[in-house]
């Protein structure tokens, strides 16, 4: 008695599957670690125009002879880093540009704002820490990457 045994494979699809994986992976990352500086971009200005840092603590308050001058001109006295709105509206999606593999650098498209914030950041007293994240940020864009990269590669229906 003998017996028969026929095998078809897919090998040939898994193959195909597998280069056009390789192919695609790439790009869906890139664009995502771009949107993840879009996100980033978005989350420092939420924060900055509600006057919390990145730490999500309340900023400094002004000097007196700051906020009297605010008061003159009829500006508000929240500490929001807002007077003319030029350096928060320096921060762009267009200056979130990839530096690296894997990689996107922010930055403010004029170099006046970029002192502004310098000044902000580091060098004034007391300083106003808004151009950074913490991790519960890390944690929400990295959460989010994770969604746009699993939804991408659906799309192109890669699995079996």
């Amino acid at each position: 008695m003998a017996v028969a045994l026929n095998i078809k494979s897919n090998s040939k699809e898994l193959n195909q599957k597998f280069k056009n994986f390789r192919s695609i992976l790439p790009r869906v990352i890139e664009t995502g670690i771009k949107q993840a500086g879009f996100q980033l971009v978005s989350i420092i200005r939420t924060k900055t125009l509600k006057g919390i840092d990145f730490r999500g603590k309340p900023f400094a308050p002004y000097s007196e002879g700051y906020l009297k001058h605010l008061q003159k001109i009829g500006y508000p006295t929240t500490v929001d880093l807002f007077y003319s709105g030029k350096m928060l509206g320096a921060l762009t999606p267009d200056m979130v540009k990839k530096t690296g593999k894997y990689k996107v650098t922010l930055a403010f498209s004029r170099a006046e704002e970029r002192d502004k914030a310098l000044w902000n950041q580091v060098l004034g007293k007391p300083k106003r820490e808004f151009f950074n994240f913490n991790n519960k940020t890390k944690d929400i864009i990295q959460k989010s990457f994770n969604r746009f990269v699993e939804k991408e590669l659906r799309k192109f229906k890669i699995w079996v």
